[in-house]
This record gives C-alpha cells, structure tokens and sequence, in this order.
C-alpha cells in the first residue's frame, strides 16, 4: 500500500509546468528585459550627451589657450572686431574681447576674454569660458 502511495507522488511530480506557468514566467521575464533595454537606452543618450559637453569644453580651454598666447594688442583680441568667430569641425568657435577697468580709474587696464562653443543644430546648450587678461 505504501508503494502505491510513493508511486503516486511519483507520477504527480513528472507532470511539468503548465502552460499558465510558463506563460506567467515569460511574461515576467520579458518585463524585466524591457526595463534594461529602456534602461540601456538612456545610458547611450546620456553618454553621448557628455561626450559632446566634454568636447565643448576641450574646444573652448583650447582656443582660449591659443587667445592667452598671444600679444595683448592682437586683431583677434580686438573688441572693435567683436564677434569673433571660427568653425572646428561641426562645432562653432565665438569669442568677445571687452575693455575692463580693473581699477576704477576710469582707464581700460584689462580685456575680458569670453569663448562661447556650441553645435549647429544641437539642443545642448552651449559652453562658456571666460579670462581677464591684464596690459602689463
């Protein structure tokens, strides 16, 4: 009698998964990878955002860097010139010079020196750097 009871279960275990249950876990299963994929997507959105703010920047520090070399009466630090502009690759290069009183004497003793770099259609905003250079 005990053997029958054992065979029983026996037979009731190798039954499987029902198709409810299986129906059930793949559901489950293909929620969570809709979330990775979604989540997937706003890390190449959010990536690609910071690699063009990064070359922004880069491209602002470097010309701004080439504007602190030069002499302190050169055209392209001319405020009568303003604006002042350049393209390096799909980027635009703007920069204005203005006469600055550091001082107060009512004197121009200085330039400040704005680079403005931003892309042709581009919704990110556009980065701005800027220097006070003294006439020694």
């Amino acid at each position: 009698m005990r053997r029958k009871q054992t065979n029983k279960r026996i037979a009731l275990n190798r039954r499987g998964f029902t198709l409810i249950e299986v129906l059930m876990v793949l559901a489950i299963f293909s929620i969570g990878i809709l979330a990775v994929a979604s989540m997937q997507m706003s890390s190449v959105k959010g990536n690609a955002a910071a690699r063009r703010i990064t070359e922004k920047t880069a491209l602002a520090e470097n010309q701004m860097e080439y504007l602190l070399k030069l002499p302190y009466d050169h055209n392209d630090l001319d405020p009568a010139q303003n604006p002042h502009e350049t393209t390096q690759g799909v980027y635009g290069v703007d920069w204005n010079v203005s006469d600055t009183d550091l001082d107060g004497d009512g004197t121009d003793d200085a330039k400040t020196i704005t680079v403005d770099v931003s892309r042709a259609n581009d919704n990110d905003s556009s980065v701005s750097i800027r220097h006070i250079i003294v006439d020694l």
